[in-house]
């Protein structure tokens, strides 16, 4: 299976406790991936994405420093996730593989200008799918749904299920996170007044 490109969608304070989450999206399949990071991550990276330029150069600034004098980044894969962290691999053009946190990674990947990608099995796991009214209420974004085409000419599939992101104990999981997070029982898009699914 081909990796597939993750689009980065800023970051985002939710729920009563302004939880911090960067934002990525699988685009194919109109998944979302949140990835959930400190308030000083969120802060500093909001920053990059802003481009603003503190007088001292940060740890983002100085790792990307480094990896220019080595050569430059070839390739940023996100290759596990466990109990709520992501594994990311970066690939040096010099074929140097370096282990790193996706807050970090996402950084390299706005200064290198390289996209950060990952297997669909992997993303099948860790996506959640979340309605366009939903993302506009708790996002403020509005995101274009793929067309059938577009799914139909992608070189994977992640099987049929009656699971909205194709993995019912995400779905269960997500769902209790958000809960958590202050929204109730109206705040979720079941698909069964308006007849979606």
């Amino acid at each position: 299976m081909s990796d597939v490109t993750l689009e980065f969608h800023g970051i985002h304070q939710l729920g009563p406790e302004d939880d911090v989450c960067a934002l990525l999206r699988w685009p194919q399949e109109n998944r979302l991936i949140p990835v959930w990071i400190s308030a000083v991550d969120g802060i500093q990276l909001a920053a990059v994405f802003a481009d603003q330029r503190p007088n001292r150069p940060t740890t983002h600034d100085l790792l990307c420093e480094v990896l220019e004098a080595a050569g430059g980044v070839e390739a940023i894969e996100i290759v596990n996730h466990h109990q709520g962290t992501f594994m990311v691999d970066i690939h040096t053009t010099q074929g140097e593989v370096l282990d790193a946190r996706l807050s970090d990674a996402l950084a390299i990947a706005q200064h290198f200008k390289v996209p950060i990608v990952a297997e669909p099995a992997l993303l099948a796991q860790v996506s959640v799918f979340a309605s366009e009214e939903d993302i506009k209420e708790y996002f403020d974004l509005e995101l274009p749904t793929p067309t059938q085409d577009a799914r139909d000419s992608d070189a994977y599939s992640v099987g049929e299920s009656t699971s909205a992101s194709g993995n019912a104990q995400a779905d269960a999981d997500f769902e209790q996170m958000m809960r958590s997070l202050g929204m109730d029982e109206s705040d979720f898009d079941m698909g069964e007044e308006d007849g979606r699914t």
